[in-house]
């Protein structure tokens, strides 16, 4: 009788967890800014998708990178730009995702300091990435993770990682149309605070 009723509190409690993590990631699809919730056709539409996290200063914290291509097209070569206040948050590394890694990407990093129009200091991350195969373009999923370091001094803050790309079809060079960027953001939490696990599958 005891098993079975450690075996009703642990399922109510998973249950409880499940309904939590389902409303918190509901609230998170609501949230979404008006760049991320115009609608465009995934069967034509080549998609960057930057993950979101959250961090306590001091701490380093990864963004996943996502590439999603159109039905049927083929990525030779891509840049993207990941623009961000950089006052609090500095770029550390760039590390091979699994689609990368499996399909023979290769990664640039490059970094520029600077400021923006309201003069605060932004830092502005370059990444390029091509294929080296002739008749395969760079594979759809996990390209890579971003490493960035929060300031020690870092306040409790959004930051929000500004987006854009371009894209070459493989083959004879030409842009790719239609392409989208969906930008992250980086939460710095107080500490003592755990991060929030963030819900990537509604970016994809």
């Amino acid at each position: 009788m005891r098993g079975i009723r450690s075996t009703i509190v642990a399922s109510s409690l998973i249950a409880i967890a499940m309904l939590w993590m389902a409303n918190y990631c509901r609230a998170q699809e609501q949230s979404k800014t008006p760049e991320q919730q115009d609608k465009f056709d995934p069967k034509t539409t080549t998609r960057i998708t930057l993950g979101s996290t959250a961090g306590a200063p001091g701490e380093l914290v990864m963004v996943p990178i996502y590439l999603t291509p159109a039905e049927g097209a083929s990525v030779g070569k891509l840049k993207l730009q990941v623009s961000y206040v950089s006052v609090n948050l500095k770029f550390t590394k760039l590390a091979l995702g699994l689609a990368a890694e499996q399909g023979g990407v290769n990664l640039q990093t490059e970094t520029k300091d600077g400021k923006n129009e309201k003069d605060i200091e932004e830092q502005t991350l370059t990444i390029t990435g091509s294929t080296a195969s002739a008749t395969k373009g760079i594979p759809s999923g996990l390209l890579g993770y971003v490493t960035l370091k929060i300031s020690e001094n870092g306040r409790p803050a959004t930051i929000t990682l500004r987006a854009s790309a371009e894209a070459e079809e493989l083959g004879p060079k030409k842009q790719t149309e239609s392409i989208r960027v969906i930008s992250g953001q980086i939460e710095v939490q107080t500490l003592g605070v755990q991060p929030i696990v963030t819900c990537f599958f509604f970016s994809h």
